[in-house]
């Protein structure tokens, strides 16, 4: 079975779901993987000063090559809005020719990809839906063609998988072969035996008597940054650790028991995590899109057995796990850190936390999927 396998996300960028599961699916036997990167823009390469807009081919092993089309020749992807002959898509289409035709199936990481795979009638179509693209950008241009594509796509695909609820509900009313898997736990973090600067610091706040609270994360325009600093606020010995890009026009170093580290390597996650004594899931109360994300972040936490303070979302309520502290407002943060001696884990023993990871990794998501694909694309 041959997989061209379109993501969202570089395959030397922070590994999430993408990465993941084409490395699952290339472990199984008769399963060869092209992993497709974004296309970066020569005006971008120009803008930052690189040459990441040439083409990259990479192999990894016999089942697994990674792909990048060059995008000297197109503009920005927002421009196609105004692109009615679609020239901007013309040296992608064209590079991507030989693959498109040798693939059985053509897996979708975003509607942003559907304009170049569109006209190929023939073959199988899958939509992993795992995000409210339309959300996530700020980009009005890029919120009008996503929007547009991913209507497109929903209703030509074979086959979609939602990460959420919220998501897969919506799928139902437009594909037929809809079905929910959920994120999962990247067991590679729980390897915390590695050298981190930031467990080096943590470990020297909690000597002096401080209590941590840790997020790992992006850091974007959903991010509840009133949330983190109520926490810091209510106790003195309280310090809040954030790890992540930070797209926000907010300096945290203006506070002094907020510490902001900039992206680290995955290896140190685990360590930092189990470094952390609540773990957070700090985004905003009052966005209407907040249903549609399922919270990688909180399965890392729970493979750590770490007491979580989380928003109150469908996809948290859903979990329906001990030692998931839910709140609706500031408020309710405030009276969970006022007993916060008291906040219980979320696993008896390490049993059942063994057990939780066992059914929630990355192995076990890509053997769903891949029964699903055989099931209904055979």
């Amino acid at each position: 079975m041959k997989i061209l396998y379109f993501s969202p996300i570089y395959w030397d960028d922070l590994k999430q779901r993408p990465q993941h599961l084409a490395e699952e699916f290339a472990k199984m036997p008769g399963v060869h993987i092209t992993f497709v990167e974004p296309s970066i823009s020569i005006l971008n390469s120009i803008v930052r000063q690189n040459s990441d807009y040439k083409k990259r081919n990479q192999t990894i092993n016999d089942s697994l090559q990674i792909f990048r089309p060059s995008g000297s020749l197109r503009l920005p992807r927002s421009f196609e809005s105004l692109d009615v002959f679609h020239m901007n898509q013309w040296f992608e289409k064209r590079q991507l020719e030989d693959l498109v035709s040798s693939a059985d199936i053509i897996w979708l990481g975003s509607p942003v990809f559907y304009p170049l795979i569109k006209s190929n009638n023939n073959k199988k179509i899958v939509f992993d839906r795992m995000d409210d693209y339309v959300f996530l950008t700020n980009n009005a241009l890029m919120k009008k063609l996503l929007e547009k594509w991913e209507l497109e796509l929903l209703a030509k695909a074979d086959l979609v998988i939602s990460t959420s609820n919220h998501l897969h509900k919506h799928s139902q009313t437009l594909c037929r072969q809809s079905y929910l898997v959920k994120n999962a736990v990247d067991t590679a973090i729980l390897n915390i035996n590695v050298a981190s600067l930031v467990v080096s610091e943590l470990e020297w706040l909690k000597h002096e008597g401080y209590y941590i609270f840790g997020y790992v994360g992006a850091i974007d325009h959903w991010f509840d940054v009133e949330a983190v600093r109520a926490i810091t606020e209510f106790d003195e010995k309280f310090v809040v650790c954030l790890v992540g890009r930070n797209n926000l026009n907010y300096n945290f170093e203006q506070h002094n028991r907020i510490k902001y580290y900039e992206t680290v390597p995955k290896s140190e996650i685990g360590a930092i995590i189990d470094a952390f004594d609540i773990c957070l899931y700090p985004f905003l109360r009052n966005s209407d899109r907040i249903d549609t994300i399922n919270p990688v972040k909180v399965y890392e936490y729970l493979s750590f057995n770490k007491v979580i303070l989380a928003v109150d979302s469908e996809e948290t309520r859903l979990l329906n796990q001990e030692g998931i502290y839910l709140y609706n407002s500031l408020e309710e943060i405030r009276k969970y850190l006022k007993d916060i001696d008291t906040l219980q884990r979320p696993f008896y023993d390490q049993e059942q936390l063994e057990d939780f990871v066992v059914h929630n990794n990355w192995e076990a998501r890509a053997k769903t999927i891949m029964e699903l694909l055989i099931k209904e694309l055979q």
